[in-house]
C-alpha cells in the first residue's frame, strides 16, 4: 500500500514538471521572430546601402557637373562678330557663369559697333549676358554714350541681339552734346530705346526738356523724342510744346537741326496746325521755320498773324530780328478797326 502511495506520488511530480516543460515551450515559440533567416536580414541592410550609395553617388556627380560647367573669371574681355563685322566688345572686371549658359558681370562696359565703327559705349555697375542668345541686361547707374556727344543716364538697360536693339522701360535722363551757347539739352522721359542698326535714340514718352540759349531758358514738352547719332538732328513729336523767352509754339512735331559749322542748334522746323502765341500777337500756319542763327521765323502754309486788330495773310510771312520787323510776299492785311 505504501509502495502504491509513492508512485502515486512521483507520477503526479512528473505529470507536473512535463506540464511546465510543454509551457515554457509553446511560450518560446509564441515569443520567438518570425522572421529569423540570417541570409535574409543580411539582404536587405545590403539592398539600403545600395541605394544610399547610389543617391550619394548621383548628388556627387551633379556637383561635379556643376562645377565643371560653372567658371570664375578676372579681367573679362570677350568679342563678337556677325557677318565678318564687329558686333561688340565687352569688358568687366569679374565674370562667372559657363559658355552656353548665364553669365553674371561686375563692373561691365560693353562698346557697340555699326559698320566696324564704334557707335555707343554702355557701361554699369552689373550685368548678364546669355551664352547661347547673347541677350544682356546691365544694371545700376546705367550711362550709355552716343559717339557724337548724346548721354543717357537709366536704372537698367537690355540689349536684344537678334534685333539689335538696347531697351529700357525706367525712366530716363539725357545729356545733349554741348554748343558754342555752352550745354546741350537737359532731358528727362520714360523708356528709352536705341537701334543699333539705324544710329538712331528714342525716348518713348513724358518728354520734358531745356537748354539755356542766349541767356534765356527754351524749354520743350513733347510725347516722344528722336535723336541721330550720326549728325545731332532730333525729332519732338505729339503735343509739342515749345516756349522761348515770351514766345510760345504749338505743333504736332517739330524738327531740330544742327550747324556743324556754326556748332549750334542751326533751326527748328514745325509742321502741321503751327500756333505761335507772342505779346502783342499770335499766328497759325501748316509750316513754321525757326533759323536761330539769323534769328527769323518764316510762317508758310496759308500762315494767319493776328496783330491787334489786323489779320495778315499772305503765301509768306517772315518775322525778322525776333519779330520786331515783318516781311510779306502776297500779303493781304483785313482790318477790322473803325475808322
Amino acid at each position: 500500500m505504501i509502495k502504491l502511495l509513492r508512485k502515486l506520488k512521483l507520477n503526479k511530480i512528473s505529470i507536473f514538471i512535463a506540464v511546465v516543460v510543454g509551457l515554457i515551450f509553446v511560450q518560446a515559440l509564441l515569443m520567438a521572430p518570425q522572421d529569423i533567416s540570417p541570409s535574409e536580414t543580411s539582404a536587405s541592410k545590403q539592398k539600403a546601402a545600395n541605394e544610399k550609395s547610389k543617391e550619394e553617388i548621383e548628388k556627387l556627380a551633379a556637383n561635379g557637373k556643376r562645377r565643371a560647367v560653372e567658371q570664375k573669371m578676372v579681367g573679362v574681355h570677350l568679342v563678337e562678330n556677325s557677318n565678318n563685322a564687329k558686333g561688340w566688345e565687352l569688358y568687366a572686371d569679374e565674370a562667372t557663369g559657363s559658355s552656353d549658359e548665364l553669365w553674371v558681370l561686375k563692373k561691365v562696359k560693353v562698346e557697340f559697333y555699326n559698320e566696324n565703327e564704334s557707335s555707343f559705349v554702355v557701361s554699369g555697375d552689373v550685368g548678364e549676358i546669355n551664352g547661347q542668345t547673347k541677350n544682356m541686361v546691365i544694371r545700376g547707374q546705367v550711362v550709355t554714350q552716343s559717339t557724337n556727344g548724346y548721354q543717357f543716364e537709366t536704372s537698367d538697360l537690355n540689349y536684344i541681339a537678334e534685333s539689335k536693339m538696347l531697351t529700357s522701360d525706367s525712366a530716363v535722363r539725357m545729356l545733349g552734346p554741348e554748343d558754342k551757347n555752352g550745354p546741350g539739352f537737359n532731358l528727362n522721359g520714360q523708356g528709352f530705346k536705341i537701334d543699333l542698326a539705324k544710329n538712331k535714340m528714342y525716348i518713348e514718352s513724358n518728354i520734358e526738356a531745356n537748354k539755356a540759349m542766349d541767356n534765356k531758358t527754351f524749354r520743350v514738352s513733347s510725347s516722344a523724342a528722336e535723336f541721330s547719332n550720326k549728325n545731332q538732328e532730333a525729332l519732338f513729336s505729339g503735343n509739342v510744346n515749345m516756349k522761348f523767352d515770351k514766345t510760345t509754339i504749338t505743333a504736332p512735331q517739330a524738327f531740330f537741326k544742327y550747324s556743324e559749322k556754326q556748332k549750334a542748334l542751326e533751326s527748328i522746323l514745325l509742321k502741321d496746325q503751327v500756333v505761335l502765341k507772342d505779346e502783342g500777337k499770335s499766328a497759325v500756319c501748316q509750316v513754321l521755320l525757326m533759323n536761330l542763327i539769323e534769328d527769323t521765323m518764316t510762317l508758310s502754309g496759308h500762315p494767319k498773324v493776328q496783330m491787334g486788330e489786323d489779320e495778315i495773310q499772305g503765301e509768306e510771312i517772315v518775322f525778322l530780328e525776333g519779330g520786331k520787323k515783318v516781311k510779306m510776299n502776297k500779303v493781304k492785311i483785313d482790318s477790322k478797326k473803325v475808322q
